[in-house]
């Protein structure tokens, strides 16, 4: 799979999983672009989605495809929530999947801007720093 990709994701709990996953990729760095069947349907039902979604993994942005009939051009991963997972655990789960597949780096030790400012305000809470 490649750097970008498009995920599919049905079963319970999809609009709830779809934004917890949206936060995370965000905070790991990634663009991140939601096609819900509103929106599809703005851009032409299942097939202009599918044509979106494609060019906009193309082009660098993970798709979270959540939209009946998405089938999104390019690497697509398809992944059902379980019923008994969280949405914050499913996001996680699905995090794993991306992990593996090269899309996200979870091992990464380089803080973002807004990690850095909270060690920073915790230091000086602790009185470390200024």
């Amino acid at each position: 799979m490649d750097a970008a990709t498009a995920i599919h994701i049905t079963g319970a709990s999809v609009p709830e999983t779809t934004k917890a996953l949206a936060t995370r990729l965000i905070e790991l760095g990634r663009p991140v672009e939601v096609i819900d069947s509103a929106l599809a349907e703005r851009i032409g039902g299942a097939a202009g989605a599918n044509e979106v979604s494609g060019l906009l993994s193309r082009n660098g942005v993970v798709v979270l495809a959540v939209y009946d009939g998405a089938q999104p051009a390019g690497d697509t991963l398809a992944v059902e929530v379980d019923p008994n997972d969280t949405p914050d655990f499913a996001a996680e789960k699905i995090l794993d999947l991306l992990d593996e597949a090269g899309v996200v780096d979870l091992e990464s030790t380089e803080y973002t801007p807004a990690e850095e400012e909270q060690i920073r305000r915790r230091l000086a809470d602790l009185g470390y720093v200024e």
